[in-house]
């Protein structure tokens, strides 16, 4: 079967889409829960569940196929994540404290995402020029230091590292 590099790119959009939704998801419904169970038993051992992504398993050469702009984006939303993720991990404020600085995350989050979804949704809509693969050829291990101008590098590996939940 005959891949092309439009198919690729619109699936590792689709799956970062995806983790991107359902940590958001994660982190906006279920505030109540993590931060009840942070206020009484003090505990941070739920945080990896609720933080769990797998943007950070994606190489760089796969996501040189993106736009500069998404990029950039994909960055803002994944680095506000991974603050309130400290936060969250090492604070010592006291229980209405965490409550107010997380509801700040939450809404910066929001309006990321949202940020995010619209250029996704643009990326959707870009034809970017088609080469013909081998479904074979897409399955090639990704070196990070070797950077090629073709299609190779978009390792099954982290599209299959996205999928499986």
């Amino acid at each position: 079967m005959k891949i092309s590099q439009e198919q690729i790119v619109s699936r590792l959009i689709t799956l970062i889409r995806l983790d991107a939704k359902n940590l958001f998801e994660r982190i906006k419904e279920r505030e109540v829960e993590y931060l009840t169970i942070f206020s009484l038993k003090r505990t941070r051992s739920h945080f990896p569940a609720v933080f769990r992504s797998r943007y950070n398993k994606v190489g760089i050469g796969d996501l040189k196929f993106l736009s500069p702009e998404l990029l950039v984006v994909l960055d803002e939303f994944y680095e506000t994540v991974d603050k309130m993720e400290w936060y969250l991990t090492s604070t010592e404020d006291m229980p209405q404290t965490v409550d107010d600085r997380v509801h700040f995350f939450i809404k910066d989050l929001k309006r990321k995402y949202d940020l995010l979804m619209l250029y996704f949704d643009g990326e959707s809509e870009d034809e970017p020029e088609l080469v013909e693969l081998d479904e074979t050829d897409a399955v090639a291990d990704f070196q990070l230091e070797e950077v090629e101008e073709n299609f190779e590098e978009l390792s099954d590996e982290v599209l299959n590292d996205l999928t499986s939940s």
